[in-house]
């Protein structure tokens, strides 16, 4: 209520001169009226800002919030998650270790480094460089994708249908999976 109170006074001051101008016709009468509506416009404006000073700068430092991260999962999805068995903290442990495993051979890409490969961009996606920075919700997200890629084509498609596209999902881990010829 108090912007609008603010809002009404700036807006009242700032036509003041004009008011009186167009309301005087004489032209020395309105002069000098407006050298009065003038100051008495600065005047109000000046009452306001005094009266209610902190409107317009707290528009301006709005704390950021934490930004809403894009998830895969269907809503009822992450609901259903919570409740099954590992916890994040050593969910948060097995991704990490699986995701710094050591290379294989030059030239070429494990399924595990792909499966690293693919959670490493997710996490990207989310704007965040390491797990450590994702809430609990995210790890338990991203330990879904990780079963996924990793399980047999029925338990894969079980799995799917927790996510909001379950054919792309799908599309993704049989990708992994086929053997790349050449």
């Amino acid at each position: 209520m108090d912007r609008v109170k603010r809002r009404l006074l700036l807006v009242m001051a700032a036509l003041s001169p004009g008011v009186v101008t167009i309301t005087l016709h004489e032209f020395a009468v309105s002069l000098a009226f407006m050298v009065l509506g003038i100051f008495g416009a600065i005047s109000i404006a000046a009452a306001t800002i005094a009266v209610f000073p902190q409107i317009a700068p707290s528009s301006l430092k709005q704390e950021p919030s934490k930004k809403k991260y894009h998830s895969l999962l269907h809503s009822s999805a992450l609901d259903a998650l919570k409740g099954m068995p590992p916890d994040p903290v050593s969910i948060r442990a097995t991704l990490g270790a699986r995701m710094t495993a050591a290379p294989g051979h030059p030239g070429f890409v494990s399924d595990e480094e792909q499966i690293g490969m693919v959670l490493s961009q997710i996490i990207a996606r989310w704007d965040a460089s390491d797990l450590s920075q994702l809430d609990d919700d995210q790890i338990r997200e991203l330990w879904l994708i990780d079963r996924m890629m990793r399980a047999s084509p029925a338990e894969a498609g079980a799995l799917s249908h927790f996510f909001s596209a379950p054919e792309a999902m799908l599309a993704m881990r049989d990708m992994l999976a086929t053997p790349v010829t050449a």
